[in-house]
């Protein structure tokens, strides 16, 4: 049972949905991505790199990290970098339902379409999940909900709601959309589709992101690389 609620929790930890709340690392275990991504938002054409880890300090706690950089070439004006360091909490495990939470310091530019808050703040998130296996073949869904404040008085809410799933012993498929709200940014609502290809320890997967709440045209194609342990 043990080997297999580790191969669900890897599949929870595909490229996408790294950033996910309910679950944690294993102790010791580790996790980390690298995406490249050409954004393009409105007549801006730009580049977006970031890379993401996590370290498991305990059963129960989980060490995580962003950076993210971002740069348009004739419209620098959107060019931003941001930083975020949080800790992860798994609160409940029942079956195959865990619950868990996180908070931790952001600093930094983040935008939501041509608007940005800049400075210090902080991240705070609380996530449901769902993890199992189907005809042996693993699967998750879960939703999160967060809340970040920046200086100046930024405050941005967001729901992230995922699916991922291995469709073969090679290949794998995940799906998130993003609804956030902002008292100083637009609102925003982003459907992103990956696939990928497991190869040993190495994931890697193509995806297509798009804004479809229609206040802004922004859409990306990203490529994504993860290792763990």
């Amino acid at each position: 049972m043990r080997g297999l609620i580790s191969q669900i929790i890897m599949a929870a930890s595909l490229a996408g949905t790294a950033s996910a709340a309910p679950w944690v690392r294993e102790d010791d275990g580790w996790y980390a991505r690298a995406l490249v991504a050409q954004d393009t938002l409105g007549d801006a054409v730009g580049w977006r790199a970031d890379v993401y880890g996590e370290y498991g300090l305990t059963e129960d706690w989980t060490l995580t990290a962003k950076s993210e950089s971002v740069t348009y070439p004739d419209y620098e004006i959107f060019d931003r970098d941001a930083y975020r360091l949080t800790l992860r909490r798994k609160l409940l495990e029942v079956g195959h339902w865990t619950l868990g939470a996180e908070a931790g310091p952001v600093y930094g530019s983040t935008s939501t379409g041509f608007t940005v808050c800049d400075g210090f703040g902080f991240e705070t998130r609380a996530g449901l999940g769902y993890s199992s296996a189907y005809t042996g073949r693993p699967y998750y869904v879960f939703a999160d909900a967060a809340y970040l404040h920046q200086d100046g008085g930024c405050e941005r809410t967001r729901v992230e709601i995922g699916y991922g799933s291995d469709i073969s012993p090679r290949f794998f498929v995940t799906q998130q959309v993003w609804l956030e709200d902002g008292r100083a940014t637009a609102d925003s609502v982003k459907l992103e589709n990956q696939i990928g290809v497991h190869l040993g320890a190495l994931d890697v997967s193509l995806g297509y992101r798009e804004e479809i709440g229609g206040q802004f045209d922004e859409h990306a194609v990203l490529v994504a690389l993860v290792v763990r342990r």
